[in-house]
């Protein structure tokens, strides 16, 4: 189960780490996940305080009434000034010690804070400190998902089923979001990758105006939003008939997929379940060309905490979503990735996303 109190669970790692307020800021440049999943604010242009007995959001005129219904447990700001009128607050409550989250505010705005407020010590407050905030799901996020599991997977089988043999790699990709935005979806999760021939070799191959052929292996990596919340899926396609070579390839990584689903339980390490997908396409001969991690978690954003790779320490627990993504890649011929979105029950892991793992035949 997700905290019962995220800003309780904050307010106890403030109490450890010795700070006295964490400070959290998106902008138009600089998205912050975690200001969204605390306060609810869907803006982009904000910063919230969170310290022992306070909730604070500043923003513009902009999110004067969005901010107050999507917020209501913050006392909201609304000021041409952010930087002045949290200074005003931070000095208000006595703060010294400030956590700001590093990896998603400016090395400018942080000059401009210390520079108005230099009495106060500015601590970059770790992304894993934050990684945990996230990482299980409750009802109402897991059902959000879910959803744009289900769009998706719909939206790849309507497309597969027209056919994508003469078409470019961004005229499937722009069909398919086209069909996720008819599914309801609101966005996609990430650019769509297809990549096709020698093309689908490079495990993030962005879509291009190369022409979709007959015996290419196409690889397609999709996902879209609901309600913020993301999906991610990856199937591999053959135009016409498969040949031998491009059949034992995807058997490899369909093993691979397979026995790494078959290992997650409670409490198995991501890096375990990155061993036996590993070691399977290993025994096939392919263990040199599978270049990624096996997964990452799914939600507001599409990686997120739990991280299964080679030396992951993640945990892997009831409530979590993540990704099984091994795959296959070798240049000058090319690739095979299968991906199934995954959320972990008590009673075992349910696959959320519905697209076949088969090696499909399209034309």
């Amino acid at each position: 189960m997700s905290p019962v109190d995220p800003i309780g669970l904050i307010r106890r790692k403030l109490q450890k780490l010795k700070l006295d307020a964490i400070l959290l800021n998106t902008s138009e440049i600089t998205r912050s996940t975690n200001l969204r999943y605390l306060s609810g604010f869907t803006g982009s242009d904000a910063a919230i305080l969170i310290n022992e007995d306070r909730l604070h959001l500043f923003t513009d005129g902009r999110y004067k009434i969005q901010s107050k219904i999507e917020s209501p447990k913050f006392r909201v700001h609304v000021t041409r000034g952010k930087i002045a009128s949290l200074v005003k607050i931070l000095r208000k409550l006595g703060v010294r010690n400030l956590g700001v989250e590093g990896n998603r505010i400016s090395f400018d705005y942080v000059s401009a804070l210390k520079k108005a407020a230099k009495e106060i010590e500015v601590v970059s407050f770790r992304s894993q400190e934050l990684a945990d905030l996230r990482i299980t799901k409750d009802g109402s996020e897991l059902e959000m998902i879910r959803k744009a599991a289900q769009v998706a997977s719909l939206a790849c089988k309507q497309l597969l089923e027209t056919g994508i043999s003469g078409k470019s790699e961004s005229e499937v990709a722009g069909r398919l979001g086209s069909l996720f935005n008819r599914g309801g979806a609101s966005a996609e999760s990430f650019e769509t990758i297809v990549a096709s021939g020698v093309r689908s070799a490079l495990p993030h191959g962005s879509p291009t105006e190369k022409i979709i052929e007959s015996g290419d292996l196409v690889v397609i990596d999709y996902g879209c939003m609901i309600s913020g919340y993301c999906s991610d899926e990856t199937v591999t396609c053959v135009v016409g008939s498969p040949d031998a070579e491009q059949k034992k390839i995807h058997q490899a990584v369909k093993d691979a997929h397979d026995r790494a689903i078959e290992a997650i339980k409670p409490g198995v390490r991501g890096n375990e379940l990155d061993r036996v997908a590993r070691e399977t396409i290993s025994k096939a001969g392919y263990g040199k060309y599978f270049l990624h991690s096996l997964g990452h978690g799914v939600g507001l954003e599409v990686h997120e905490a739990p991280y299964l790779a080679p030396k992951s320490v993640s945990v892997i627990d009831s409530g979590m979503v993540f990704t099984i993504e091994p795959g296959i890649y070798i240049e000058g011929f090319g690739g095979v990735r299968l991906e199934s979105l995954v959320y972990l029950s008590s009673t075992g892991p349910e696959i959320l996303s519905r697209a076949s793992k088969s090696l499909i035949s399209v034309a």
